[in-house]
């Protein structure tokens, strides 16, 4: 077979799967004959980078045109859909940034799967499938495609779970600031919004991944009873999920209500104390302005201790405004 159109160009991953779910990696060279087995299933992953796979992927009879067609695909909308007895789509996942390290951007995976063969394609690298790869080597078993599809998006849930838990200690931090008054405006809001926002946009993604497992879920009931469990499953989890995300919006949207209240009353009580001030010291400053004044005759004038009259004269005026606005209830 000529080279250009051997599967093995533009390859990241190849494994076999036998009928009790056990995988074993395959070399790229025997691709050929272990594609013509019947025997289990086979996973085949793309790099799309890579100009040679995307001439395989568009040529190769393995998968319909318009399974094709969605694998190259440019448009990174979420998808999924059943085309005869394919299962296709397009998922997120995060960006797996190294090894061990997943970042917070989404990106997205197209597969296509059958009952005897699952091809994936991504144009950066997937935190899911890395952790399905793992998995399958620590031994983990994949019975069918259809239990794969399930997996690798399980793996994406529980990402995302464990997102959401980040998210929930953030909340925890600045609830207990809250509560103890210790009332920081700028960096608890700017906290805050940062979250209001993560959540928010993961929210959408999710929502978008629900509705298609939803309304995929009542076709495959029809189709075929295996993935109606599967969809019905994953769908529940994510729903899950989702009322998880809006409980952490919800309970953020309080927090800054209640950060907004505190510092309100913070502002109120100073403003109160300003006014008290000011009430107080306004007859005094009466006062003082009279006796300022460049006039003739002004009492205390020609006798010992005019100061000491005056600045009782002031106190007794500051006095006798704070003993009125209590008798009043002003204060």
């Amino acid at each position: 077979m000529d080279a250009q159109l051997s599967p093995a160009v533009g390859l990241i991953s190849a494994y076999r799967f036998a009928n009790d779910g056990s995988g074993r990696k395959l070399d790229p060279a025997s691709l050929d004959q272990e594609l013509t087995n019947p025997d289990g299933w086979v996973w085949l992953h793309f790099g799309l980078a890579d100009q040679r796979c995307r001439d395989w992927l568009s040529r190769t009879s393995l998968i319909s045109e318009a399974a094709r067609e969605i694998l190259l695909d440019t448009d990174e909308h979420i998808r999924l859909d059943f085309y005869g007895n394919e299962i296709v789509g397009v998922l997120p996942d995060l960006h797996q940034e190294f090894a061990d390290e997943d970042a917070d951007d989404l990106v997205r995976l197209h597969f296509v799967s059958t009952d005897r063969l699952f091809i994936s394609a991504r144009r950066r690298p997937l935190h899911s499938i890395e952790k399905t790869r793992r998995a399958i080597d620590a031994g983990r078993m994949f019975p069918t495609s259809l239990s794969f599809i399930e997996g690798f998006v399980d793996h994406f849930a529980d990402v995302i779970e464990r997102f959401c838990a980040t998210l929930g200690d953030q909340l925890d931090k600045i609830e207990n600031q809250v509560l103890h008054d210790e009332v920081q405006v700028d960096d608890q809001r700017m906290s805050l919004g940062k979250v209001r926002l993560r959540s928010i946009a993961t929210r959408r993604q999710l929502s978008q991944i629900r509705s298609l497992f939803h309304r995929l879920e009542t076709r495959a009931d029809v189709q075929a009873k295996p993935s109606a469990v599967v969809l019905r499953s994953l769908a529940q989890k994510f729903d899950a999920i989702d009322y998880e995300l809006s409980a952490l919006y919800e309970r953020a949207r309080l927090l800054q209500d209640e950060i907004t209240g505190r510092t309100a009353a913070i502002t109120n009580r100073r403003l109160y104390t300003l006014s008290v001030l000011s009430a107080c010291l306004l007859p005094a400053t009466l006062v003082t302005g009279f006796f300022g004044m460049n006039t003739k005759d002004m009492p205390f004038q020609t006798g010992d201790g005019g100061t000491w009259y005056a600045a009782v004269a002031v106190i007794a005026a500051g006095a006798f405004t704070y003993w009125m606005l209590r008798r009043t209830d002003a204060l």
